[in-house]
């Protein structure tokens, strides 16, 4: 009788133990997941966020010098079909290039206030995406690393937790990066 109570005991601390160690893991993943959903949205408003500053830039351009962008152009095309966010997101960035260009070739777009305040936002933007980009890849090297290790490994196969791709492009494993899909 005795032994019997300390096996069961026995039983009691080692599944005890074993759900609190899933349990933690588990939470781990959630908790990387959420922060990388997090980072991914913000990306995304950025995005978008820049998108509206080139076209609000592109009409100033375009009344200021009278010229017409073919980059620009390309930007709104891209956007308005449904091509992954890292695409659009180079492609506004070489328009945002190319504003900079037309900005020394034209310095009286510089006397426009309302011009100013786009090319200000503009910068602001290219911080916040920077610093989420970052939030995103050091969430995402956590989340692989736990994917990758024992035990919770199991836990990610189980509830079905995969690797994404880091956000900068590189492909992690020779699959292609599509990116955010917008």
């Amino acid at each position: 009788m005795n032994t019997i109570l300390v096996a069961l005991f026995t039983i009691i601390i080692v599944a005890s133990l074993l759900t609190a160690l899933y349990i933690i893991l588990y939470n781990k993943l959630q908790f990387s997941k959420i922060r990388i959903d997090e980072a991914e949205r913000v990306i995304l408003e950025e995005i978008k966020n820049r998108y509206d500053l080139v076209m609000q830039c592109k009409n100033i351009i375009k009344k200021t010098t009278k010229k017409e962008i073919d980059i620009l152009k390309d930007i709104e095309s891209s956007y308005k079909t449904n091509t992954s966010s890292y695409l659009i997101e180079k492609k506004i960035n070489d328009g945002i290039k190319t504003i900079y260009v037309i900005n020394n070739d034209y310095p009286k777009l510089e006397t426009k206030k309302e011009y100013k305040e786009i090319m200000r936002k503009i910068e602001e933007s290219n911080e916040r995406i920077e610093a989420a980009k970052s939030f995103y890849n050091k969430n995402n090297a956590t989340l692989i690393s736990l994917i990758k290790s024992f035990p919770s490994n199991i836990i990610a196969l189980i509830h079905k937790i995969e690797i994404k791709p880091f956000y900068d492009g590189k492909e992690i494993f020779n699959e292609i990066d599509d990116g955010i899909k917008i």
